[in-house]
């Protein structure tokens, strides 16, 4: 019995022993796991984000105090808060942002990021410009100095600063009372005046914040949305609607709302007047009747023995008639006092009235005032890209290579050929002596597809 009792308890340990050599090949060995007990040592840097790319494993920054590009490597197990340490998620992080880090020295891998505190966010900013030459950034009348370093972002590609436009929308970052970084959160697109002649010589406004003078060859930076677009001369406006696409020009077609035509019949009173002149907008009218465009026009009239008048009148008929009822001069003992004729009273009186309500007359006097700067006997160059249409502040004033006056101000510099991504630039030209001369990289073509 006892032997038997022996067999058994020899057989089951030999069995034991198998059974445990045969699960050896099995066991899983890991030689480099972050579960190592290897001492790390942590590195903490504030820095702007210049490059994300998450599926690669890797966000590109910039040091904000040592101005060093770097590659740190992001995982999943990074911890990614807000300014005040709530967690998010790394898509609500976006170039440009400053954000403090902690990475490993030694394998630059991230452990945790942060929105950084001390950075003043600035978002919805229109009509940003920068001069770099003067190492200064420009918005809602403020100026700030720029960081050495300091880079455009658009759609989370790094470009140049002065390829933002004025017409953009922007996200700027100021760190250490200097502007890091500037995003385009609102692009901009082109319009171009087609049939515009009748026009010529008056304004265009497309939404608030475009106005400038109608030329023959416009191509005008506007941002991106839906507009009413509003044309007047003379005191008549037409308006169209348009819907402006980033990085698209669109062509508005204004034949539909040409500036028609119409005739004055000039009739004196006394009709035997002797020695009459009258003069239209600055020039003087042959005959006693005036062809042209509906708006409202400046009149002058003189007559031997008569007191010149002056006024104005409105065509905006195909044919009207005037009345010009004259007085003797002040030897006759006439006075000036019911000088001005019906007609002429009634027009102005309309004319008044349409300015008030209808068309935008103060805002682009106001407009065009400010926009005209001084006119140096400097010379303003653009060289390249050769053959390229340049437009300055949406005038067409050539082909590259193109030189032109300088004139004191900021200006968008448009480049345009067929086939083409239109390109715009902001520049800045000082009152400094100097001749300006600006190159810029070869336009990229569109993609036929």
């Amino acid at each position: 019995m006892k032997q038997k009792k022996s067999l058994i308890w020899i057989t089951l340990i030999l069995l034991f022993l198998v059974g445990c050599k045969g699960d050896k090949g099995g066991v899983k060995v890991y030689q480099d796991t972050e579960e190592t007990k290897q001492e790390r040592t942590e590195v903490s840097v504030t820095a702007v984000i210049s490059e994300m790319n998450i599926e690669a494993g890797y966000i590109n920054v910039i040091d904000c105090m040592t101005d060093k590009d770097m590659r740190l490597y992001y995982h999943g197990g990074v911890s990614v808060t807000d300014t005040y340490g709530s967690m998010i998620t790394i898509d609500k992080i976006a170039c440009g942002a400053v954000v403090d880090i902690v990475y490993y020295s030694d394998t630059d891998k991230m452990v945790s990021m942060q929105l950084n505190s001390k950075t003043t966010v600035l978002r919805e900013v229109k009509k940003f410009s920068v001069s770099p030459d003067e190492e200064k950034a420009c918005y809602k009348g403020t100026t700030v100095k720029l960081w050495s370093k300091a880079s455009a972002y658009d759609e989370g590609k790094r470009i140049s600063l002065n390829e933002v436009s004025t017409e953009d929308e922007v996200t700027l970052w100021i760190f250490n009372n200097k502007l890091v970084s500037v995003a385009v959160t609102t692009g901009h697109g082109y319009v171009r005046l087609l049939n515009q002649d009748s026009y010529i010589g008056g304004m265009v406004e497309i939404g608030y914040d475009v106005i400038v003078p109608v030329t023959a060859d416009m191509l005008i930076p506007v941002e991106e949305g839906d507009y009413l677009l509003r044309i007047n001369k003379s005191g008549y406006s037409n308006t169209k609607q348009v819907r402006v696409k980033k990085d698209t020009e669109i062509a508005v077609d204004l034949s539909s709302i040409a500036i028609p035509s119409g005739t004055v019949s000039f009739v004196l009173e006394p009709k035997d007047a002797k020695d009459v002149t009258i003069t239209v907008a600055g020039e003087d009218v042959y005959g006693e009747t005036y062809t042209n465009l509906y708006g409202t026009y400046n009149l002058s009239v003189s007559a031997k023995g008569y007191k010149p008048k002056r006024g104005q009148f409105t065509i905006d008929k195909d044919w009207k008639e005037i009345k010009i009822r004259l007085t003797e001069d002040p030897d006759a003992k006439a006075t000036d006092t019911d000088s001005t004729t019906e007609a002429t009273t009634a027009a102005t009186t309309r004319v008044t009235t349409r300015s008030a309500t209808d068309t935008p007359a103060t805002r682009t006097s106001t407009e065009e005032i400010e926009g005209t700067g001084k006119v140096t006997e400097n010379k303003f160059k653009v060289s390249t890209p050769k053959g390229a249409g340049v437009y300055v502040d949406g005038d067409y004033v050539g082909d590259a290579p193109v030189t032109i006056d300088k004139v004191v101000g900021t200006h968008t510099i448009t480049l345009y050929k067929s086939g083409y991504i239109i390109k715009s630039y902001t520049v800045q030209s000082l009152d400094d002596g100097k001749d300006q001369e600006f190159s810029y990289p070869e336009l990229t073509k569109l993609d036929p597809n």
